[in-house]
C-alpha cells in the first residue's frame, strides 16, 4: 500500500508539473505576437501562482519519486524507470534554479519604460527553459506510467488464470 500511495503522489506531481510547463509552451505563439510592453504586463500579471504550485509539485515530486526509487530498489525495471523520472525532476528543478528563476528576477525589475532593447532574447530564453522543462516532465510521467503498468497485473490475466471461462461478446 505504501508503494501505491507514493506512486500516486509522484504521478500526481509529475502530471501537475507537466501541465504547468506545457501551458507555458502553448502560450509561446501568442506571446510572440505581443509588443514588449504587453508581454511584460502578461509576465508581471499571470505567473505568480505558477511558481508556487509548480515549485511544490516539482519538489514534492522529486521527494516522492526518490522515496519510490528506494522502495523499488529490488525491482530492476521499475527502479530504472523511476530513476529516469527522478533525474527528470532534478533536471526540471535545475532549469528553474539556473534558468527561469534568474530570468524571472530580472524581468520583475523591468517596467515598460525600462524594457531593454533585447527583451525578445530574454523572452525566448524563458520560453526555451520551459520547453525543456516540459520535455523532462513528459519523460518523468511516461517513465512512471510505464513502471506502474509493468507492475500492475492485468485483470484479463487474472481472469484467464482462474477456472472461469471468458465469454466474449456478452
Amino acid at each position: 500500500m505504501l508503494v501505491k500511495t507514493i506512486r500516486f503522489v509522484s504521478l500526481f506531481c509529475t502530471a501537475l508539473a507537466l501541465g504547468l510547463t506545457l501551458t507555458h509552451d502553448l502560450e509561446i505563439p501568442g506571446k510572440q505576437m505581443l509588443s514588449g510592453a504587453n508581454w511584460l504586463i502578461v509576465q508581471h500579471t499571470f505567473y505568480g501562482g505558477f511558481a508556487v504550485v509548480g515549485g511544490v509539485a516539482e519538489v514534492l515530486g522529486l521527494i516522492s519519486t526518490g522515496l519510490l526509487l528506494y522502495l523499488l530498489r529490488e525491482r530492476r525495471a521499475a527502479f530504472a524507470l523511476t530513476l529516469v523520472a527522478a533525474l527528470s525532476f532534478v533536471g526540471m528543478l535545475a532549469l528553474f534554479a539556473f534558468g527561469n528563476n534568474p530570468l524571472n528576477q530580472q524581468i520583475m525589475t523591468w517596467t515598460p519604460v525600462t524594457l531593454p532593447a533585447n527583451w525578445q532574447q530574454t523572452r525566448d530564453a524563458w520560453d526555451t527553459f520551459h520547453a525543456v522543462s516540459s520535455a523532462f516532465a513528459a519523460l518523468a510521467l511516461t517513465s512512471l506510467l510505464i513502471a506502474t503498468l509493468r507492475d500492475t497485473p492485468s485483470s484479463f490475466a487474472k481472469t484467464r488464470g482462474s477456472s472461469q471461462k471468458i465469454k466474449y461478446g456478452s
